[in-house]
């Protein structure tokens, strides 16, 4: 009898302390901040249209967080990133049965119409509605894009602009400097590798206002003097096959002519001054950007502005002139010659030349931005949040 209340009495000492140490455990994980706090979903809560700035519970109710993408852009699966994609610690699908799961469901401006209005699908109001667009208004605006027919819909914009809730831009000026070679005996051989003086890979001549306005001024670059060569479909040359040996090709010229497809549209800055320009060597000379906007974030003296020359034929006097003079020419790789040259520190130098201006920091994925959100916000006008902060002269079709 002894014997058998001794095993019962350990029995309990066992199950008490197991309980005791669950207990303890449980609590540390539910006050630990894994993931966006979300309310349990219910049937009621399909639309957020009469919700604004709704505060979310500060405990959050599941570890992995989902991003549900509602199609791929232009329906084209090499637009988008593949199923399964990581965005930072954040899983992505396009399964759109996977809805109810999601903490953020992102349209791109091609996957999402007016018809698809009233919201005929689930939705949470912790759920965050973005709205995606790398294009620029004027594009948006041949495409006959209604940015008037989704007012008090979306609770987010994830484009190109500084004043996104999620600034995706086409580059950053850290990645520039951490991912090229640094010093004088790089840049040495930079330059010895140049043998052309200027390239332009262009396809669209005349889509756009702003297309056709550059065209206008490579012609007259090329009457004063400039021989450029160009690739792509408005020089009836093929591009290079594959991005290797395009990218190659580029690196032997001294110039890239990153000229965009639209004239003054608020931080509209492409690949073609990060990729094409900077990540390959060549110094982009660029027409299209406001200069305060390729100042904010750029590496400075990197980039040659159209605006800062009276005429094209000014302009290809220069080139021609820095083309002849390697010591002048040098100048815009003295950013690259300090091996001790991070980002911090050419923002701490910017900011030193420019006091007053908004220089970009280092930005923030939608994952990131997903996880660290606490409020929601409707954004009552997509056309105002996006479009009409434009100049007429980037809004012209």
């Amino acid at each position: 009898m002894k014997e058998l209340n001794s095993k019962i009495f350990l029995a309990t000492l066992i199950v008490s302390t197991i309980g005791i140490t669950f207990i303890s455990y449980w609590t540390y994980i539910s006050n630990y901040d894994f993931a966006i706090p979300r309310k349990s979903l219910s049937d009621t809560d399909k639309s957020t249209q009469n919700h604004s700035n709704i505060s979310v519970q500060n405990k959050p109710q599941k570890i992995a967080t989902l991003i549900l993408y509602w199609g791929y852009p232009w329906n084209d699966k090499s637009s988008g990133s593949p199923e399964g994609a990581k965005i930072g610690i954040c899983d992505t699908t396009y399964n759109r049965n996977r809805i109810a799961e999601a903490d953020a469901i992102v349209f791109h401006y091609t996957t999402i119409h007016t018809r698809d209005l009233p919201w005929k699908h689930y939705r949470n109001p912790n759920q965050l509605f973005v709205w995606w667009s790398a294009e620029g208004p004027a594009i948006l605006r041949l495409e006959k894009v209604n940015m008037e027919g989704f007012d008090g819909f979306f609770n987010w914009t994830w484009t190109y602009r500084r004043d996104a809730d999620v600034a995706r831009n086409y580059g950053y000026r850290g990645d520039v400097i951490k991912g090229i070679e640094k010093g004088m005996k790089a840049v040495d051989e930079l330059l010895a590798s140049k043998t052309d003086i200027a390239v332009w890979i262009v396809s669209r001549c005349d889509y756009t206002h702003g297309a056709r306005l550059r065209m206008n001024y490579m012609k007259e670059l090329q009457g004063a003097g400039l021989n450029f060569t160009g690739y792509g479909k408005c020089f009836g040359r093929a591009l290079p096959r594959g991005n290797p040996y395009l990218y190659e090709t580029i690196k032997s010229y001294k110039f890239y002519l990153a000229f965009e497809n639209a004239l003054h549209c608020t931080d509209y800055i492409t690949e073609k001054f990060w990729n094409n320009g900077l990540k390959n060597d060549a110094v982009p000379v660029v027409w299209g950007p406001k200069k305060e906007d390729l100042l904010r974030v750029a590496p400075l003296d990197s980039f040659i502005f159209v605006e800062d020359f009276k005429s094209p034929k000014d302009l290809a006097e220069y080139l021609l002139y820095l083309d002849k003079n390697d010591t002048e020419y040098r100048k815009y790789f003295r950013w690259r010659e300090d091996v001790s040259m991070t980002d911090e520190k050419m923002i701490k130098l910017t900011k030193e030349r420019y006091p007053g201006l908004d220089v970009q920091m280092p930005l923030e994925t939608l994952c990131r931005k997903i996880l660290k959100n606490n409020k929601r916000k409707i954004i009552s006008s997509l056309k105002k949040e996006f479009w009409d902060q434009n100049s007429e002269e980037c809004l012209t079709p």
